[in-house]
């Protein structure tokens, strides 16, 4: 088991726009990251694999390298899919593809993961002794608001008590994951 921390907003509060798209579309999107990807130098399909079809349909893709109307031309234009591109963009964020085996609709969203998918992934005992060593209750699921979080990662009791535990490494990861995040009095570190 696995906990993941990650940043949130008074966006991810709101149900997000969701567009429905074909399996050419599909097919064609995963060849356009792909191609884009290999030009760029970078990973923009997560996890890449046609060799599974579960897999092949339900995938995280980057998008913010890309420009929406390149991206938008796969999908024929469709407004659906501009308005889950343009959020995704706005937001820095990836979309998800995923579709249900019961209906068989692909479908496409942004995602909460980052574009830079800076997100903190740890085995339960790590993020437990992690929230430990920010005096914060070690529960599976949570939140803080991410000033309080910058506070308590200033605080040298807290590297102090870091350093002791073995929890050094986590906390600079969680460090860099909340200089990604925004300022607003919404912003909060989520874990699950």
């Amino acid at each position: 088991m696995s906990i993941t921390f990650r940043i949130a907003t008074a966006a991810d509060d709101q149900p997000g726009p969701v567009a429905t798209i074909n399996a050419r579309q599909l097919a064609a999107f995963r060849a356009y990251l792909r191609e884009q990807g290999q030009r760029l130098g970078l990973a923009l399909l997560d996890p890449d694999s046609d060799q599974e079809r579960v897999l092949a349909l339900n995938f995280e893709a980057r998008i913010c390298p890309l420009a929406i109307a390149a991206t938008a031309r796969i999908f024929d234009y469709d407004e659906a899919v501009i308005a889950v591109l343009d959020e995704a963009q706005f937001r820095s964020r990836r979309v998800t593809i995923w579709w249900y085996e019961t209906d068989r609709v692909i479908r496409m969203r942004v995602s909460p993961t980052s574009d830079a998918g800076v997100e903190l992934d740890l085995a339960t005992d790590s993020a437990h002794a992690l929230l430990e060593s920010l005096a914060i209750r070690p529960d599976d699921v949570g939140e803080i608001p991410v000033d309080a979080i910058r506070a308590r990662l200033s605080n040298p009791a807290v590297r102090r008590r870091a350093d002791a535990e073995g929890t050094t490494r986590y906390l600079d990861q969680l460090d860099r994951l909340v200089s990604y995040a925004d300022t607003d009095s919404a912003t909060r570190l989520e874990w699950a």
